[in-house]
Parts: C-alpha cells; structure tokens; sequence
C-alpha cells in the first residue's frame, strides 16, 4: 500500500504541474520549485484539477496508512 500511495502523488503531482504549466509558466514553476504551491493552484482552478487532486490525496493517505507495515523493513543495527 505504501508504495501505491508513493506512485499516485507522483502521478497526481505531475498532472497537477502539467496543468500549471498549461495555464502560465510561472505557476508551473512555482508548482515545482516551491513547496505547496500545486496544492494552491490545484484548490484555485478545482474544476480543471479535480482528478490529479483526489489522486494526490488519495496517495498520501496511502502512504500514511501504509507507513507502518514498512516497518518491517527497519534498519538493523550493524554486528
């Protein structure tokens, strides 16, 4: 689970900043240089982006909840 939840934001993300792009390059820059402006964008122009959105956060609630059966897979300590 954790991983899917690791490839919908990307998904999700890069739809988002595709879209940023499509509608002036300076969001679309902002979308990748600066952290939380896609979400801004995505929530301001809702109607375009409402698919990559509920993607995007459909994967961090995966990777939420999918975060403790990684734990497994803890560092062990050296011998």
């Amino acid at each position: 689970m954790y991983y899917l939840g690791i490839v919908l934001c990307l998904v999700g993300g890069l739809w988002i900043v595709v879209n940023a792009f499509r509608k002036n390059i300076w969001w679309g820059l902002g979308s990748l240089l600066i952290p939380f402006v896609a979400v801004v964008f995505a929530i301001m122009n809702f109607a375009q982006n409402k698919i990559p959105l509920i993607i995007y956060i459909v994967g961090i609630v995966l990777l939420i909840v999918g975060m403790p059966s990684m734990s497994h897979m803890a560092a062990v300590p050296a011998a």
